[in-house]
C-alpha cells in the first residue's frame, strides 16, 4: 500500500455529469460515471481496491484511514493510493475517486 499527495492539472468531471443513486450509500450521496465516483459524505465512506485510486478532495477536510495509519487531507488536494485494499475517507467532505487513472 502506498499513498502520496500529487499535483493534478487535468480537468475533473463535474457533479452534473454523474448519475446519482436515489438511496444513500453508507450515509453518503454517491454518483457514478464510468470509472469514477462522486461522493458527498457527511462523515465516513469506505472504499476497496487492489489497483490504484486517485482521490480528489473537492471540499471539506478530514483524513484517510488505511492499514498503515492515517493521512490528513483538505479541499483542493489530490492523492494517489496504490493497492490500498480497504480504506476510509473520514470527514464531512465532497470527493471524487478515479479508478486506475494513473496505474502504470
Amino acid at each position: 500500500m502506498k499513498i502520496q499527495k500529487i499535483q493534478w492539472n487535468e480537468t475533473l468531471p463535474r457533479e452534473e455529469e454523474f448519475a446519482f443513486s436515489e438511496k444513500a450509500v453508507q450515509g453518503a450521496r454517491v454518483g457514478k460515471k464510468e470509472n469514477a465516483q462522486y461522493v458527498i459524505s457527511p462523515r465516513r465512506f469506505k472504499l476497496f481496491t487492489e489497483d490504484t485510486d486517485t482521490v480528489h478532495i473537492l471540499s471539506g477536510s478530514g483524513h484517510f484511514k488505511h492499514a498503515r495509519g492515517e493521512t490528513d487531507f483538505s479541499a483542493g488536494e489530490s492523492f494517489r493510493l496504490e493497492q490500498p485494499g480497504e480504506y476510509e475517507v473520514n470527514g464531512n467532505c465532497v470527493f471524487l475517486v478515479l479508478r486506475d487513472q494513473l496505474k502504470q
